[in-house]
């Protein structure tokens, strides 16, 4: 019987015809597989039916340091049971900012080179490095100590640590240092952000947090490999990874970038993105995962954007 069928004869006379037509409504909202294809994921339309498939599929496990949960209907991953704001989306719906998770599926290739800054628990991770495939490679940068050990456990649990490449560490401007204070939110590590001292209680007064020193790099230090993607979700910090980067950019002139933008969290947000402009023509990917241009102005005057960076097209 299929995964997730209800194991009940539906032809037998003891059950009441409106009960087994409702079984039978029940089987046809559930998915008819172990796992939801990876293909399924890169659909452009059928959103809807392949969100309901998922969030069929979707757990919240408690374990004893640890929520497991099964997320985009194919992987196990443990999250942290304190997370208020990342991981009760991936225990009850079971995906994450799916407009981004469609435009990974769609564009990233097998055998392909990715590398990403700001993972977390890795959700991203695992569906990079399954598309990549055994042949590909995934470099991930992630400096909370905590979320990267649960990261390396979902790697471990899925069978993808011999294709990613676990950086612990921050991604910085090279005049930067060799570490940098990361403030952690208690309740909400996907909003960790390297700073000063002096962001302490920048969440209001008595927020629950603290501020680690930690490893960081630039990412021109990946420029001598090969490399086709490059994703970076850094709330607050992604001028500093910018500064970082630009000896990457000239040499990896096809690079894609997929880089989360807040100019609330951007210090003077007008002259980055006049930085980033500089380089590659201004565009994002918006809510349906299509890729739009836009400009400065809706950038610096709107919320969060998912910018996409290339000198092609998506």
């Amino acid at each position: 019987m299929p995964t997730g069928a209800v194991q009940t004869d539906l032809n037998a006379g003891s059950v009441p015809a409106w009960q087994r037509l409702g079984l039978r409504l029940v089987n046809l909202a559930r998915p008819k597989q172990g796992v939801i294809p990876l293909a399924q994921l890169a659909l452009a339309g059928g959103t809807a039916g392949t969100k309901a498939a998922i969030r069929a599929l979707a757990t919240g496990i408690p374990m004893q340091d640890a929520m497991l949960s099964r997320v985009l209907g194919r992987y196990k991953m443990l999250v942290d049971p304190a997370d208020r704001g990342f991981a009760p989306h991936l225990m009850l719906d079971g995906y994450w900012e799916w407009w981004t998770t469609n435009f990974l599926a769609r564009n990233i290739r097998r055998d392909q080179r990715v590398a990403e800054a700001g993972a977390c628990y890795g959700y991203f991770s695992l569906l990079m490095a399954d598309l990549v495939g055994p042949q590909g490679k995934l470099t991930v940068f992630e400096p909370n100590p905590d979320a990267a050990a649960l990261l390396q456990r979902n790697l471990e649990l899925n069978g993808l640590t011999e294709r990613v490449r676990l950086m612990r560490a921050a991604v910085g401007a090279a005049e930067g240092g060799l570490s940098a204070p990361l403030l952690i939110p208690a309740h909400a590590p996907m909003a960790a952000r390297i700073g000063g001292g002096e962001l302490a209680g920048v969440d209001g007064p008595g927020a629950d947090q603290r501020v680690l020193r930690v490893p960081c790099r630039p990412l021109d230090t990946l420029g001598d490999e090969p490399l086709d993607w490059l994703k970076l979700d850094l709330p607050g910090s992604a001028a500093p990874a910018w500064r970082g980067m630009q000896s990457l950019l000239e040499r990896r002139p096809a690079l894609r970038i997929l880089m989360g933008f807040d100019p609330a969290r951007t210090p003077q947000p007008a002259s980055f993105i006049e930085q980033v402009a500089k380089r590659f023509p201004l565009r994002l990917v918006d809510h349906a995962g299509q890729v739009q241009a836009t400009d400065a102005a809706a950038l610096t005057a709107g919320g969060v954007s998912l910018l996409y960076l290339a000198r092609d097209q998506a």
